[in-house]
């Protein structure tokens, strides 16, 4: 079987390249059936059908020096066929999304077929799509902030090419592609790279589509539209001015089609989290009377120019609620649907619990925001930055090998952020990015993300692939190592957690002091490195020397007998949950001790309280020490979220919160789970 590597095709693109958006087309033929072999990328996006049908898209997120390509297989009856992509290049570097690594617009096919060789550019034919732009966000949002994500769009009715897909359609007007470069391969490259894009397999499968039945029209009832019963929207507008706000039922990741008949003017589209009114979010994420989206949405926007239109965002959209103001100056036939976009994981854990049922509510709802989160990789938050950050993402791995059993998406993360790491040693904070960001202590999560993924996977590569990453993360930290044998302060963002009273999320509030809970991380990823470095073939007891040394230290400098808690920084009368809960996950406390700073977690108000996020570690705690009525009380945060009305886990438990959808949150999927496991296996003993 042919290597599709050594192919002869290229990357081309559309003659000048400065299109934006452009459409790519490539006639074959087939005598018999055979089987369909590709490999594609592009840069910025594509999206690849084969005979008229979505085949996928990509490529999967990276960066240049890690490029990824997607391969497709199939089953091809003999006949005439037709492969086409259309194409976007961020040409604007201001909004290009930060979680996207680019470099010039290109397109690239390698492929075959019955015979049959398919690279670009030979025999394929192109043309600049004129009909769709990206939109400026202060167009788009209605606010002055701009987000990290891609940029809305704008679509011109009557000036698509129409029916570009189908087989029949006549492409004689268009171009032959100009090429650009050839592909480069590392590992079939032993010269200078004929091209920045160094390529890869993506190693992940295609997001998955799962159609979404609109629940009602909350706004605009008043107009001829309906849901009908495949959950679709459809119905007439009359020439005039109309609002129209749809609640999909529940916060979804969605990609909508849009399809109208006839009509004149232009429409926006509008995607939000929660309602506003009178400018103030609804605490309640309920249907509110009154309530719209408004200028707290983002929003793509069509113009209508009558006749036949279809209309498909590039990327996915967020939010429970959209809402559409139309001006037209004719009537119009619409068709609205949507579908969820998401990482196709598939569930197998469940869970039960008939004597608290509300439990199976928060377990639900968490594995619904993880889902929401993840897609080419996972992510902070669909709505806002689109990141991956490794803080959230190692909360979001576990749910995945616990729940799913699929550890591909955790895989690629850990080797990411192995691939981002600077010359200190640090990786970055969030991955892939054009951003950079370094947060000291998530590099010590990564190594975390490590055992944990062969807690699930117990495969050594893993380990040895990664090895000098850990290395080089805990020498980072040794260095800043002070004659108190307590890590001092680093350099970078020192975040742990949004705490009331902690500036910027750090917990030495700005005094530069050593971080009782950076030390404690690092003694715990010595404890794992120690642990991991036989299957290395390498000798970890330096490792655990140093967490010995380290975890006396802060026993010495960072606790407090006179109150029986550890300090957030040695020498302040500064208590957090978060220090007192890690005191006793990394090891500093045991026993009675351990026990006493549960319950001083839980019932002592001088701590101050751990996040959503943070209390993933706090949930850890009474789970590791059985204390099972304080597990259920830190649940009732959740509880109480659910009562308001949400449907996903936002980022912050209070009203007011910027972010409904935050994976950070999503932790009680976790520990529910391991809390059933540790409960059945009690029984059996």
């Amino acid at each position: 079987m042919t290597d599709l590597r050594t192919l002869p095709g290229v990357w081309c693109r559309v003659p000048g390249g400065k299109a934006e958006y452009s459409l790519f087309r490539r006639r074959f033929h087939l005598d018999a059936d055979g089987v369909l072999r590709l490999l594609v990328s592009a840069d910025s996006r594509y999206n690849l059908y084969l005979d008229g049908k979505l085949l996928g898209r990509g490529p999967v997120r990276g960066d240049l020096e890690h490029y990824h390509c997607e391969r497709y297989e199939q089953d091809v009856a003999s006949g005439d066929h037709l492969l086409c992509a259309e194409v976007l290049f961020w040409s604007d570097g201001l909004r290009i999304p930060w979680s996207e690594v680019h470099f010039t617009p290109a397109f690239l096919l390698l492929g075959e077929c019955g015979g049959e060789e398919i690279s670009t550019p030979e025999h394929w034919r192109c043309l600049a799509d004129l009909s769709r732009s990206s939109r400026k966000w202060h167009d788009a949002w209605r606010r002055n902030a701009v987000t990290p994500i891609a940029p809305m769009e704008e679509f011109s009715s009557g000036r698509e090419v129409g029916n570009w897909k189908e087989g029949l359609f006549d492409d004689s007007s268009w171009i032959p592609p100009e090429k650009v470069a050839l592909p480069c391969f590392p590992e079939l490259c032993r010269t200078d790279p004929p091209s920045r894009w160094k390529l890869r397999d993506s190693g992940i499968p295609q997001m998955s589509s799962e159609p979404i039945r609109i629940a009602s029209v909350l706004y605009g009832t008043e107009e001829n539209l309906h849901i009908a019963s495949d959950g679709v929207l459809r119905g007439t507008l009359s020439a005039g001015r109309h609002t129209v706000l749809l609640d999909l039922g529940r916060y979804y990741t969605h990609v909508f089609c849009f399809k109208a008949s006839g009509g004149c003017g232009s429409i926006r589209i509008a995607y939000g989290e929660a309602l506003f009114e009178n400018g103030k979010k609804c605490a309640d994420r309920g249907p509110v009377s009154g309530a719209r989206i408004g200028e707290n949405g983002y929003a793509d926007r069509i113009l209508l120019a009558g006749g036949k239109t279809e209309f498909r965002p590039f990327w996915y959209r967020s939010g429970r609620y959209v809402e559409l103001e139309f001006e037209l100056s004719e009537s119009l036939l619409l068709e609205l649907s949507f579908s969820f976009l998401a990482y196709p994981l598939k569930r197998q854990a469940t869970f039960q619990s008939p004597e608290d049922p509300v439990l199976e509510r928060i377990f639900e709802t968490a594995w619904h925001t993880a889902r929401c989160c993840a897609h080419e990789h996972y992510e902070d938050c669909p709505y806002w930055e689109q990141m991956q950050y490794v803080g959230d993402t190692r909360i979001q791995a576990l749910i995945s090998y616990i729940g799913s059993g699929d550890g591909r998406l955790g895989r690629q993360a850990i080797r990411q952020f192995d691939e981002s790491r600077i010359g200190s040693g640090l990786t970055m904070s969030r991955y892939p990015s054009n951003f950079r960001q370094i947060i000291p202590g998530f590099s010590l999560f990564w190594i975390m993300m490590i055992d944990d993924y062969h807690s699930f996977f117990p495969d050594a590569e893993v380990i040895c692939e990664h090895w000098n990453g850990i290395r080089d993360v805990l020498d980072y930290f040794e260095k800043h190592c002070e004659e108190s044998g307590l890590i001092g302060p680093v350099g970078g963002w020192n975040f742990s957690d949004w705490v009331p009273g902690w500036p910027n999320g750090k917990s030495d509030r700005g005094e530069d002091l050593p971080e009782t809970l950076l030390n404690l991380l690092y003694a715990e990823s010595c404890r794992l490195a120690e642990e991991l470095a036989p299957l290395a073939g390498r000798d970890g007891r330096e490792y655990g020397e140093r967490r010995k040394r380290v975890l006396d230290a802060v026993n010495r400098h960072c606790y407090s007998e006179a109150t029986g808690l550890y300090t957030d920084v040695p020498g302040r009368p500064w208590y957090s949950q978060h220090v007192n809960a890690w005191a006793v996950l990394a090891g500093a406390a045991e026993g009675r001790k351990a026990e006493e700073l549960a319950e001083a977690v839980m019932r002592d108000s001088r701590l101050s309280p751990c996040s959503l996020y943070f209390s993933f570690y706090l949930l850890e705690l009474m789970r590791r020490l059985n204390r099972r009525e304080d597990f259920r009380r830190l649940l009732n945060r959740w509880e109480k979220i659910l009562e308001r009305g949400y449907t996903t886990f936002p980022e912050c438990p209070w009203p007011e919160t910027r972010s409904d959808c935050h994976a950070w949150s999503a932790g009680p999927f976790y520990h529910l789970l391991k809390f059933q496991f540790q409960q059945n296996e009690g029984e059996k003993k």
